[in-house]
């Protein structure tokens, strides 16, 4: 007897009917799978003779019980917000005895109200963060500073596994004297923290340089030091710690590397991608507002994007249907096509992957999965990159083209750069700031 046809897709068979072979994408949408759900006669893809919808309502309910509210009144507000999620994120949750899912049923069985501590126990940071954050978006917890917790952390495994006192003392004070000068009123953001953490591991880079010549930062010598300096890459972010250890009287005698300035191509064009990614973010619709904006701020300003991600909505306005930005203290006149692109920036951005919710950010106009946080610059370049834009040379291009036409000051604000280095690349450009 001959096989019977299969459904003409690509991919293993996942079912055989009478009338065919078919995929797993048929099985799953194909109307020859689809029944009336026992419960509420939903057309579906049923599991134990019930929809997606069912199940999903079951594993809540199994979860969120009564005594589970009474205990902790707040998950209601969670409780509900799954409920209203999407039922296929729901239900692949509790299918999957995912990592969220795993802590959520975590936090239902605490015997007293959840909160950060008890939400720290349950896991390590990085596991427990999106359920943190959904709680804290859901006022269940109260927001913290995430990413000074986990410097804290870290910074404290860190100091505990050196090897001597002096260098422990050292470190450990240096870091709370690094904390005391940080504006305590508004979080670290992402960049802030990677700086702090790249900090901290040169810093160490040091001492073990100082112990593997018998020394602490206590007794090191200048000569280990300036031997140091040459076999690593970033000596530079040390300069603070050596400064600190000078001025606390730590050790006086050694002298921090001085700054040397690396110099900046001027020189390059847009090219083509780059050219008609442009053309295309500004004549036609195809991709979202943001992006759009995003490519423009790239290649025509030259904006990095580090410095991009980290926009917040309330730097776009529109003024007598002008849309404008604002960088710091420069306000930043855009095309006017851009109109629409900040009109519907302003009127909200979805967040699709906040743990089932899409909510509008009100925040940041390229949010992060977290709560108050913006998107890794990481994946804003990657996005860029897969639609043509090369954001290095473009940032390069635009930065030739600019520093012949605007003054440094203002150079200086847009690029996010020094005066000092504004000035520079002014002066190599062939004008003369003694003419503007």
């Amino acid at each position: 007897m001959p096989e019977p046809p299969t459904c003409g897709h690509s991919g293993t068979v996942a079912a055989v009917l009478p009338s065919g072979r078919y995929c797993h994408y048929c099985r799953r949408y194909g109307p020859e799978f689809l029944r009336p759900c026992s419960r509420c006669n939903r057309i579906d893809h049923l599991t134990a003779q019930l929809c997606r919808h069912c199940r999903a309502a079951d594993a809540l309910a199994a979860t969120f019980t009564d005594d589970v509210l009474r205990r902790q009144p707040k998950l209601a507000a969670l409780n509900q917000h799954l409920r209203d999620a999407d039922t296929d994120y729901v239900v692949s949750l509790t299918t999957r005895r995912s990592n969220v899912w795993r802590t959520i049923t975590a936090v239902t069985a605490l015997r007293e109200p959840v909160t950060h501590d008890r939400l720290d126990r349950l896991g390590t940071m990085r596991a427990v963060s999106q359920v943190r954050s959904l709680l804290v978006q859901l006022d269940v917890l109260p927001s913290r500073d995430e990413y000074a917790i986990a410097f804290q952390a870290l910074a404290a495994r860190e100091i505990a596994a050196l090897p001597h006192g002096p260098d422990r003392l050292a470190v450990r004070q240096f870091v709370r004297w690094r904390q005391q000068r940080t504006d305590t009123t508004r979080h670290l953001t992402m960049t802030q923290a990677a700086n702090d953490r790249n900090e901290l591991r040169v810093i160490l880079s040091l001492i073990r340089a100082v112990n593997a010549a018998s020394a602490t930062i206590n007794t090191a010598q200048q000569a280990t030091l300036d031997s140091w300096v040459v076999s690593v890459r970033t000596p530079l972010k040390a300069r603070r710690f050596l400064l600190w250890c000078a001025t606390s009287g730590t050790n006086t005698g050694l002298v921090a590397p001085g700054y040397q300035r690396k110099p900046f191509n001027l020189g390059g064009k847009l090219t083509g991608s780059n050219e008609a990614a442009l053309r295309r973010a500004l004549t036609e619709d195809i991709h979202p507002p943001r992006i759009r904006l995003a490519v423009v701020l790239t290649i025509a300003y030259g904006i990095r994007v580090h410095k991009i991600v980290q926009l917040r909505r309330d730097a776009l306005a529109l003024i007598d249907g002008r849309p404008r930005i604002r960088f710091g203290t420069l306000d930043l006149e855009l095309p006017v096509v851009a109109a629409p692109w900040v009109e519907s920036i302003l009127a909200g951005t979805t967040v699709r992957n906040r743990v089932g919710g899409r909510p509008g950010d009100e925040i940041w106009i390229f949010p992060g999965y977290r709560h108050d946080d913006h998107m890794l610059p990481g994946s804003l370049a990657a996005k860029l990159r897969a639609i043509g834009v090369s954001p290095r040379r473009a940032h390069q291009a635009a930065a030739a083209s600019l520093i012949t036409q605007v003054p440094p000051a203002v150079i200086a604000r847009l690029l996010g750069i020094s005066l000092t280095t504004a000035t520079a690349w002014y002066a190599l450009a062939g004008s003369n700031i003694e003419h503007r």
